[in-house]
C-alpha cells in the first residue's frame, strides 16, 4: 500500500483533504481511484489508512483505520559524518533512515575539501530532507530522521559528549573494536557514531577526540568509504540491540 508523510496529521483527525503535492502523486502518478486506500503518517509515531471518497484537483479522503507502527530501534542512532561528495552523503541518508537512524549531523572537518566553501547550500539541505522522507515512507517508518545544519566537528561533538555516548570510527586505530564497544554499552538510550570523511580524520583531530571523552573504535582492518562505514555500523548496531529480531 501506497504510504505518504503528511506532517499536519494527528489523530482527531477523520476527514482530509490533501497537499497539493500528495493529490498530484495520487491523481497523476498513481491515478489511485475513489474507494481505493494508502496510508499518512505524521513522523511522530502516528500512523492511518484513509480511504479516497473523492477526487478533483485535490483528494478528500476518510479513516479508515488506525496501524500499529513498527517499532523504532531500542537505542537512538546520532550520527556526525564529515562531509564527502554529495552523491555519496546522499547514500548515507537513505540507507541508514531506513535501518532506523536517529538524527544526522554533516560536520567539516580537516580532510573535508573545500574548508568553508564545504558547508551544504540551503537547496542541498531540502534536496537531503526530501531523501531522508522518501526512505522512511519506503521502508515503513512512522519518525522521520531530523536533518541538522553542518557544523565543525567539535562544535558538535563538544555538545553531544554532555548526553550521550560517543564512538568515533578511526581506521588507524587498532586494538578495541565496534563489537567490543558495543558490549560495554548497556541500557543506554542514544549513542552518537562519528565517521570522517574521505581521508579520514588527521592525527590531531583523534587526539583531541580522545581528551574530550570520545572512544576511537575500529571497524576491522578494511578501509572503507564513508558511505560504506556509516550502513554498516547502523546494522552493527541494531543487530547488536536486537533490532532485527521479530
Amino acid at each position: 500500500m501506497h504510504r505518504f508523510y503528511y506532517n499536519s496529521l494527528d489523530e482527531n483527525q477523520n476527514i482530509l483533504e490533501l497537499s497539493d503535492e500528495i493529490s498530484f502523486q495520487i491523481i497523476n502518478v498513481l491515478r489511485l481511484r475513489i474507494d481505493e486506500d494508502f496510508i499518512l503518517f505524521n513522523g511522530s509515531g502516528y500512523e492511518a489508512v484513509f480511504t479516497i471518497i473523492k477526487k478533483t484537483k485535490s483528494i478528500i479522503c476518510k479513516l479508515n483505520r488506525v496501524i500499529i507502527p513498527i517499532d523504532e530501534p531500542s537505542v537512538k542512532v546520532k550520527f556526525i559524518i564529515g562531509l564527502c561528495k554529495p552523491e555519496r552523503f546522499e547514500l548515507i541518508l537513505q540507507k541508514c533512515t531506513e535501518l532506523g537512524a536517529f538524527d544526522f549531523t554533516p560536520v567539516v572537518t580537516e580532510r573535508v575539501q573545500g574548508g568553508e566553501n564545504a558547508y551544504p547550500s540551503d537547496n542541498r539541505l531540502r534536496r537531503w530532507e526530501k531523501i531522508i522522507k522518501e526512505s522512511a515512507e519506503q521502508s515503513g517508518r512512522t519518525f522521520i530522521p531530523k536533518l541538522n545544519k553542518a557544523k565543525t566537528l567539535f562544535e558538535i561533538v563538544n555538545q553531544n559528549i554532555k548526553y550521550d555516548k560517543v564512538l568515533c570510527l578511526w581506521e588507524d586505530f587498532e586494538g578495541y573494536n565496534i563489537n567490543q564497544a558495543l558490549g560495554e554499552l548497556d541500557n543506554i538510550k542514544s549513542l552518537c557514531i562519528i565517521i570522517g570523511p574521505p581521508g579520514g580524520f588527521s592525527n590531531e583531530e583523534a587526539e583531541k577526540l580522545k581528551t574530550i571523552g570520545v572512544k576511537l573504535v575500529s571497524l576491522g582492518k578494511r578501509i572503507l568509504r564513508t558511505e560504506t562505514a556509516a550502513i554498516s555500523v547502523m546494522a552493527s548496531i541494531i543487530y547488536h540491540y536486537g533490532d532485527f529480531r521479530d
